[in-house]
């Protein structure tokens, strides 16, 4: 069936299919050149890259995934022709479209896929959209997306790790937090339903905060051994994990708090501390310190979006989060005085906001981690959450580092080469019940 819609400056095909038997993997497989480019889908984390699987589990017979498509990316020269839709098998994007007043993407609607056999088996519907243009750079453009619906009352085993969330705490070993009265929540709430690691470990003499910072970022910390601020420490390399995720058509996202959104965050203010945002020490980021830079202040935002981001399931598909120096353990601030239950009453307040989101039930995982020891290298803290997660206070004694959790991220991501010392590391899947 094919249904043309008018004129709308795109020729576009889009057929939907169920007779392709994928695998329940390829969240980060990149686009070829010239691929996706002239048309995309979204999801509400932006641009799925080309081959991409998304994975729900069904609510009663039926999942609904929300897509968008957009024409004409940056870079790409207006398509022409008229736009047509077509679809058969499991799911009818129908509603998947442009009209003529919307000038780059259409609204975002949910496409609905059935589980098989009376729900007892999985539905697939794979979403092709094809464009062509009788000029450069891209004369044509090819994106497509699987749609997988397993049965209502699977394990959360059975789709990938898709949202990563990644909370920085400071300078405190394990021993202080562990059974700590100042921590009742770490306590008495997380760590019964959580993951932990018992040996986690900053990497070998390593301190202060930055460069620990930067090796959970890059795998390395470039020889730095200093807190200085990116005027003094800023690399020109392009070898760290976002510049990964954007290469393949990922979205991430660093909510600092206390900073203000409108710049580029270069230097210490107020509570935020620079050398806790270890974007902002890459050249590619910053345009080499600039502070007007657009890449920056695309993805370095404040704290405070995070959550109207949560209730509109926006987030990225990678959510780093720095407190502020009195919310993440650092200084001991009025009116408690206590770095460790400030700590604990800040996570107290904001980790139920990320539990309820759409974004972690929908096999989301949520890191909490301290960057340094406190009087040495650690032990430090390693907690996770995640419906794939082993939970239930499970706990293990296997020696990690940062190096481990870079590694566990390119592994949920599937992004490669592995950077700096994650090449040597052993990742954290023990931690889970079905990795990634």
């Amino acid at each position: 069936m094919e249904v043309r819609i008018g004129k709308v400056g795109l020729g576009v095909g889009l057929i939907a299919a169920s007779a392709f038997a994928v695998p329940l993997v390829g969240f980060a497989m990149q686009e070829a050149a010239g691929q996706g480019c002239l048309v995309e889908i979204h999801d509400q984390s932006g641009n799925l890259p080309d081959g991409s699987t998304l994975c729900q589990v069904a609510s009663g017979k039926k999942c609904t995934f929300s897509l968008q498509l957009c024409r004409n990316p940056p870079g790409c020269v207006p398509a022409r022709g008229k736009k047509t839709i077509a679809t058969t098998g499991d799911c009818h994007p129908r509603k998947l479209k442009i009209t003529k007043a919307e000038s780059g993407c259409g609204s975002f609607v949910g496409i609905k896929v059935g589980s098989k056999n009376k729900g007892k088996k999985r539905g697939v519907c794979t979403i092709r959209v094809g464009a062509k243009s009788s000029l450069g750079p891209a004369p044509k453009g090819v994106d497509e997306v699987t749609l997988v619906c397993m049965p209502a009352g699977s394990g959360p085993g059975v789709c990938p790790i898709r949202t990563v969330f990644l909370i920085l705490m400071e300078n405190h070993d394990w021993s202080s937090i562990k059974g700590s009265a100042s921590a009742p929540y770490i306590n008495h709430t997380l760590l019964p339903i959580a993951s932990h690691a018992e040996q986690y470990y900053n990497p070998p003499d390593l301190h202060p905060s930055l460069p620990n910072y930067l090796w959970l970022e890059a795998g390395t910390n470039f020889g730095i051994l200093d807190d200085d601020y990116p005027a003094q420490n800023h690399q020109s390399t392009t070898s760290h994990l976002v510049d990964l995720l954007e290469a393949a058509g990922l979205s991430w996202r660093a909510y600092q708090e206390d900073i203000s959104g409108t710049d580029c965050p270069l230097t210490n203010f107020h509570l935020y501390d620079v050398n806790h945002n270890p974007f902002v020490y890459f050249d590619d980021v910053t345009q080499t310190n600039n502070s007007k830079a657009p890449r920056c202040i695309q993805h370095v935002r404040p704290y405070s979006e995070l959550e109207t981001d949560l209730i509109n399931d926006t987030v990225a598909r990678y959510n780093f989060i720095s407190p502020h120096l009195c919310n993440d353990m650092h200084d001991a601030c009025a009116p408690l005085n206590d770095p460790v239950q400030q700590g604990d009453a800040w996570l107290s307040t904001e980790v139920p906001k990320i539990l309820a989101s759409q974004a972690y039930a929908n096999n989301g995982a949520l890191f909490i981690l301290w960057d340094e020891g406190g009087t040495g290298d650690g032990p430090i803290g390693m907690i996770v959450l995640s419906p794939k997660a082993k939970g239930g206070g499970y706990q293990n004694a296997i020696h990690y580092t940062h190096s481990s959790t870079l590694r566990t991220l390119e592994e949920i991501f599937g992004v490669t080469p592995m950077l700096g010392d994650a090449a040597n590391a052993t990742d954290l899947s023990d931690l889970f019940q079905s990795f990634p």
